[in-house]
């Protein structure tokens, strides 16, 4: 994961803008390690030149979906913005759980993996997804979202070194006990955020699983939160912690089990 960070935030990405060549060049890369893995690839153009990118493991007719946005700031007057935690982490933890379940083989449900172009600028690319679904979203099970994930959690107040906040676990006990095993098994500490909560301080609307919520879809949101390099050329690779992107990563893979119905990992 930390390779695909490294990779991520190298300057020759510019800082993945969505409408610049970075990002494009960014989108190329993870279309390319999706059909590495055989999965089923599709670029959906959002416009602009930027791209949704997906990854399909084909399984039954019901789908859930993993994701995370690759976009970031860009360059902006000259300056570059890296963004390893915004939103590289994410985008780590997506291809690591693309890999894993690629080399195990499909499940009773599908699984896309999706790479979000376009979210810095107002959720763009989950929006365009929604008017034109990989997969009908009337069979899909769950999303489970990933957006900065490589930091110490709440670094600006609690700093807690293992643990994460998720959204959206009061809505199903059932996918909240199989998260809740997989993340005792790795020394993780869930700390749960009702939706509704975000809704009251405008946090709500800020990511891509906020589309699929709305929709009345199951969506899980995992994020270590804030912190002093949020926005800021100094969101360098150096500060990732690389047991909290392993730790989150195997715990939401419980959780991505649980929805697969994946024989003997832990699925129905």
């Amino acid at each position: 994961m930390m390779a695909d960070i490294t990779w991520l935030t190298d300057p020759a990405r510019a800082g993945r803008g969505a409408y610049q060549a970075g990002g494009r060049a960014t989108a190329v890369w993870i279309a390319r390690a999706f059909a590495d893995l055989h999965l089923r690839v599709i670029r959906q153009p959002v416009g602009g030149g930027v791209e949704n990118v997906i990854g399909i493991l084909e399984g039954g007719p019901d789908a859930v979906l993993v994701s995370a946005h690759y976009d970031h700031l860009g360059e902006k007057g000259g300056v570059v913005y890296p963004g390893a935690d915004d939103n590289a982490s994410g985008v780590a933890v997506l291809l690591a759980m693309a890999r894993a379940h690629a080399a195990a083989g499909p499940a009773a449900r599908t699984i896309l993996f999706v790479a979000f172009g376009a979210e810095e600028e107002g959720l763009i690319g989950s929006a365009h997804y929604m008017a034109e679904p990989a997969w009908p979203l009337d069979h899909t099970v769950a999303v489970i979202n990933f957006d900065m994930v490589g930091r110490r959690f709440f670094e600006l107040g609690a700093d807690r070194p293992a643990a994460v906040g998720v959204v959206g676990l009061e809505a199903n006990p059932a996918a909240a006990a199989a998260l809740g095993k997989a993340a005792q098994r790795v020394g993780l500490t869930l700390v749960p955020a009702p939706a509704r909560l975000l809704e009251v301080f405008g946090y709500a609307y800020r990511t891509d699983d906020w589309w699929f919520r709305r929709r009345g879809i199951p969506a899980f949101h995992f994020s270590t939160g804030f912190h002093v390099d949020y926005h800021r050329p100094s969101d360098t690779p150096d500060k990732i912690v690389p047991a909290q992107l392993s730790r989150i990563a195997q715990a939401a893979d419980g959780l991505l089990d649980h929805f697969a119905e994946k024989p003997g990992r832990g699925g129905k």
